[in-house]
């Protein structure tokens, strides 16, 4: 709705997905296969993630980083 209001389509705002607590047993979650089957119906980039280790978080902004700059190019600026 705030986005709405600002005169923003959400659907056009860049967007990538982090998965947490991968470094859990398998058992207790589930793969980023699985969570992108159940979550990213919009298929945007996803990233499996330990954020206490570090693991995937430079690669969750690289990506979201990316998909800004792009977005900027192609609207220039906007």
């Amino acid at each position: 709705a705030n986005l709405a209001e600002q005169g923003v389509d959400a659907r056009t705002v860049p967007i990538v997905l982090q998965y947490n607590k991968q470094d859990l047993p398998s058992e207790l979650i589930h793969s980023v296969a699985e969570l992108d089957e159940l979550l990213n119906f919009r298929a945007v980039p996803s990233f499996g993630a330990d954020a206490l280790h570090g693991v995937g978080v430079f690669e969750t902004l690289r990506g979201i980083s990316e998909a800004v700059l792009r977005k900027l190019t192609a609207t220039g600026g906007r």
